[in-house]
């Protein structure tokens, strides 16, 4: 009879591994869409932080199951042994429907109009423009 955890981290590897194929394509990438999520994640801007606040508990998410997933590929870790979560399995499919409905942290991200605000000028700044 199998152990919980080797249902447990079966079921999660064979799922991570459709997701990070499935972020491969739909990135356009050849491979490792998760990292490449992660990454267009990363290089954004800032201050979206602010607007979307799912965007570093989606990072760190992403980042802990990338790690969880490479342990157990690179069998440093035995699926018996290895604590595992059922709730990221829930979490990838979860995110998956926030992809098709243009709802995840990148999607949203597309839709953002970034206005900055103009600073005000400084006495100095604008004694200048009079003068110049």
């Amino acid at each position: 009879m199998l152990s919980k955890n080797r249902i447990t981290n079966q079921n999660f590897y064979d799922e991570y591994a459709y997701f990070d194929t499935f972020l491969a394509e739909y990135l356009k990438v050849p491979e490792n869409g998760v990292d490449q999520y992660i990454k267009q994640m990363k290089h954004a801007v800032i201050d979206v932080r602010d607007v979307l606040p799912e965007w570093d508990a989606t990072i760190e998410r992403l980042e802990k199951m990338k790690a969880r997933y490479a342990h157990l590929n690179n069998a440093d870790m035995s699926f018996d042994d290895f604590q595992g979560k059922d709730e990221d399995v829930v979490w990838i499919r979860i995110f998956l429907e926030k992809i098709s409905n243009d709802a995840d942290p990148l999607s949203k991200y597309s839709k953002l109009k970034f206005t900055y605000k103009k600073r005000k000028k400084s006495l100095m700044q604008r004694i200048k423009e009079l003068l110049g």
